[in-house]
């Protein structure tokens, strides 16, 4: 079947009904196929009407059961050193950590501070030169295979980056099939409606036929974090996965991110450097010249208002958020921008769609066409 042919078939009416009524992104809505996991089905990711769901699972956190769960991530005296020339580069020095199952980790500190190589040595990307890493009772080390990583990484764990790393030749929807053809584990049908799945959780129904480079920053990570869902992750490793959004985005990229782990209780671990982001995790590791310095646990009520005015801004639909560096955050430091300057806005956004002979090679092929002729 043709990609124009199957492009259409994804499109048709009895997938998609259209409310021309308005032109907002939730006119365009897939109907998925019946799934199994009923409660996973309808909740949509990043909706004001999950706020409830949020804070009903807040309160049901009993900090005296922490004991009993399950240690999804054991560090244990990790080292790593980099040659460079003859000289040994250290970048972690004996750094010891365990995180719960379901519980969400910030891990604060400078640049060159190792957080980014602990990250790394987490999701597998890496290996320690020294010490004991522990993925679900799975243990790593220096010697372990790279087949066996790459099983860890393709069945367990997920990433979500700053610079989103999408395919721009691929869209949307080939974006987030892309892992699971990787794992083969699926039918081509199977794939196809996982992925329609996931897209629409985080809203993004109206963009399957979209190329990155046609969606702006905010729908760029929520297709990331899209393909990072597709094969049911435990683990999800986030390196500052609002550093390059605009801080409306970076609120609605966090709303998805925090009903992901209280909702669905994925395990998270987040590198950041914004301080306004702090409150949202349960524990905050602060890391400093490849050791851990000390660790912070956020209380209850600090997370509760931390995350209660997320949505008070989210529900006043605020453009731009003054000193988005500052950890107090209310209403009174919001600036609103007009209609107007969204229009203006809109007119240079990336989700402007272009047409084909507006790509500067289209352009340099037909200069170069002109030229010959006249010769």
């Amino acid at each position: 079947m043709k990609e124009d042919d199957l492009n259409d078939k994804i499109l048709n009416k009895e997938s998609i009904p259209i409310n021309n009524n308005d032109n907002t992104d939730s006119d365009i809505i897939i109907k998925l196929p019946n799934s199994n996991d009923n409660i996973s089905q309808k909740l949509i990711l990043g909706e004001l009407s999950n706020k409830e769901k949020i804070f009903s699972a807040l309160d049901k956190i009993n900090i005296t059961d922490e004991e009993e769960t399950e240690d999804a991530i054991s560090l244990r005296n990790i080292h790593k050193t980099y040659l460079i020339g003859i000289e040994g580069v250290p970048a972690l020095r004996g750094i010891t950590l365990k995180v719960k199952k379901g519980e969400f980790i910030s891990i604060f500190g400078t640049s060159g501070g190792g957080k980014t190589t602990m990250l790394n040595i987490i999701g597998t990307i890496d290996t320690p030169s020294r010490g004991d890493v522990k993925i679900f009772n799975k243990l790593i080390k220096s010697n372990t295979s790279d087949k066996e990583l790459s099983n860890i990484r393709l069945n367990n764990i997920a990433f979500v980056f700053q610079s989103f790393n999408l395919f721009q030749n691929l869209n949307v929807l080939e974006n987030v099939e892309m892992p699971m053809k990787v794992k083969g584990e699926l039918s081509s049908k199977q794939i196809r409606e996982r992925a329609l799945e996931l897209i629409e959780k985080v809203g993004l129904s109206n963009r399957i036929n979209h190329f990155p480079n046609q969606l702006s920053g905010g729908e760029q990570q929520r297709v990331t974090i899209a393909r990072a869902l597709v094969n049911n992750p435990n683990i999800l490793l986030l390196d500052e996965p609002t550093g390059d959004l605009d801080t409306k985005n970076a609120d609605i990229v966090m709303s998805i991110l925090l009903e992901l782990n209280l909702l669905q209780g994925i395990t998270m671990i987040m590198v950041t450097h914004d301080v306004a982001l702090k409150n949202y995790a349960q524990k905050i590791v602060r890391v400093i010249d490849g050791k851990i310095h000390h660790e912070v646990n956020v209380s209850l009520k600090e997370r509760k208002e931390c995350i209660k005015q997320l949505y008070e801004r989210l529900e006043i639909n605020m453009g731009v958020r003054e000193g988005t560096q500052s950890s107090d955050i209310s209403k009174n430091n919001l600036i609103n921008t007009s209609e107007n300057d969204d229009e203006d806005n809109k007119k240079d956004s990336k989700t402007v769609h272009r047409k084909l002979n507006d790509y500067p090679i289209r352009k340099f092929i037909e200069a170069k066409k002109k030229q010959i002729l006249n010769q």
